[in-house]
């Protein structure tokens, strides 16, 4: 992870454009991640954003604590623990 100030991004911005539309599709791209699970949070089952998150995320959901999984899909880790139990009896 890095880190770096606004003082000093907008300064990066100003003298390299090209840092600045990379930035605003960064931004752009992110924007449109949050709009999607936000929408899926709103309209899709448990099964449904777990599958979907298996699919979009590859083997993250190997490398991610359960709870924390369970809080980005939002579902209990029950819930979560159900899901999978159903997947691999398939």
């Amino acid at each position: 992870m890095v880190r770096i100030s606004l003082k000093d991004l907008e300064k990066c911005f100003k003298d390299f454009p090209e840092m600045e539309r990379f930035g605003r599709m960064l931004i752009s791209r992110y924007f449109l991640e949050q709009s999607e699970r936000i929408i899926s949070l709103q309209f899709n089952s448990a099964k449904e954003r777990y599958h979907f998150f298996e699919k979009t995320a590859k083997n993250k959901s190997q490398r991610v604590p359960l709870g924390m999984l369970a809080s980005h899909l939002g579902m209990t880790q029950e819930t979560l623990s159900r899901v999978r139990a159903i997947k691999s009896f398939i």
